[in-house]
């Protein structure tokens, strides 16, 4: 019989701010955030998806998908 190892946990607090345009704009609503890793109470502020997946990726090892 082999023991098992515990799972691996790690978590992430992920805050939001949207900047919405004004009301005759055109414009798609602008974001940014911060992110925090809870175990090391590292943060990081974000203004694109791509850096909130770059932070994740010191902590967890994310696949990417072929395009």
């Amino acid at each position: 019989m082999t023991a098992s190892r515990p799972p691996n946990i790690t978590s992430f607090v992920i805050r939001f701010v949207i900047n919405k345009p004004g009301e005759a704009s055109s414009e798609q609503p602008s974001y940014h955030g911060i992110i925090r890793h809870i175990q090391s109470d590292e943060g990081l502020s974000f203004r694109s998806w791509k850096e909130v997946e770059t932070f994740i990726r010191r902590y967890v090892p994310i696949e990417e998908k072929p395009a």
